[in-house]
């Protein structure tokens, strides 16, 4: 066997592999990260904050992402399934969801970094907007337009030559590819990028301003001061796992964003059967870890805050005790 046959099934080998383990372990873990977040972000305490209801969102269409797109991914690359490449409406079905469920999660995400920038604004007008009903409304909006912006998915996609794929127009395939790595994974996350940054500012001028004096003698002071202490720790939980979720998150997707932007950069060019198989490595590769992202929120981010650990811990408790009496 030459090289260049080697090096061809040792990489395909090792993929089919490689993606069956990650994505495995992304509907075993993700199903139950996504099961106790669900848990902590209704308990009681939390149920009127409106940063906690936006990740709350999120959290479900991580969930349903996990459940519908992770098994039928496994069963095209890993099981011989022929579903998607011989019904054309599974085709479109399954990949205007592939698109539209994680593009969901993503901007309940971001708006989770939006509702703390509102929510720490010097700004009384900007800090109303930080509330639950109006989160209601937002939240409704972006399912609205999340679903109308992506109905092309369903135009585009078609079977050609036995593969469910873009309709082979090259504008298509260009329209397509720079929609996902742009305004599903690219814009997203630098916005979230910023908000945060912004929060982190205004939380630091906060700060300043609620410090307790050394002089101060009034009982009605120092309750305001702890009371405005707390909300200060919880805001700085809420923040804590939502950064950390997008730096992981990030992290996570910086190879399906290059595999993406250098696919549809070269698409015209002809490539050797080695270039073929490495891109498809990369594409594959890129994808599995991108819903691998959404599988391993709950350990990322919730279990690194002692805060979220007590409710989770609390509720399960008060559940055990509510069964056994």
């Amino acid at each position: 066997m030459s090289t260049s046959n080697t090096y061809v099934l040792t990489l395909t080998t090792t993929i089919r592999y490689l993606s069956l383990t990650i994505n495995f372990i992304s509907l075993i873990i993700g199903t139950f990260g996504s099961i106790f977040n669900l848990v902590i972000f209704t308990a009681p305490q939390l149920r009127r904050n409106a940063c906690v209801f936006y990740l709350l969102c999120a959290n479900i269409f991580q969930l349903v992402s996990i459940l519908f797109i992770v098994p039928t991914r496994m069963a095209l690359d890993s099981f011989g399934s022929r579903l998607e490449n011989e019904s054309l409406i599974f085709c479109k079905i399954r990949y205007y969801l592939v698109l539209t469920l994680p593009e969901l999660a993503t901007y309940y995400l971001l708006l989770s970094t939006l509702d703390r920038y509102l929510a720490t604004c010097e700004s009384v007008r900007y800090r109303a907007l930080s509330q639950l009903k109006f989160a209601h409304r937002l939240s409704a909006l972006l399912l609205i337009v999340a679903f109308i912006s992506n109905i092309y998915i369903p135009v585009f996609y078609t079977i050609y030559n036995g593969t469910c794929q873009v309709s082979t127009n090259e504008k298509y395939v260009l329209f397509v590819a720079a929609y996902t790595a742009i305004v599903v994974i690219i814009a997203p996350y630098i916005l979230m990028f910023i908000f945060c940054v912004l929060t982190y500012v205004n939380m630091k001028r906060s700060k300043r301003r609620i410090e307790p004096g050394t002089n101060s003698h009034h009982q009605v002071s120092n309750v305001h001061t702890h009371s405005t202490a707390t909300s200060h720790r919880f805001e700085t939980h809420i923040i804590m796992i939502i950064v950390l979720q997008v730096l992981v998150s990030a992290i996570l997707l910086s190879l399906r964003i290059g595999a993406y932007i250098y696919s549809a950069l070269t698409m015209t060019k002809v490539k050797t059967i080695e270039e073929r198989v490495a891109e498809g490595f990369a594409l594959q590769l890129g994808v599995s870890l991108y819903y691998l992202n959404f599988a391993i929120s709950f350990y990322v981010s919730t279990l690194t805050s002692k805060y979220f650990r007590d409710i989770l811990h609390k509720r399960i408790v008060d559940c055990l005790r509510c069964h056994w009496h």
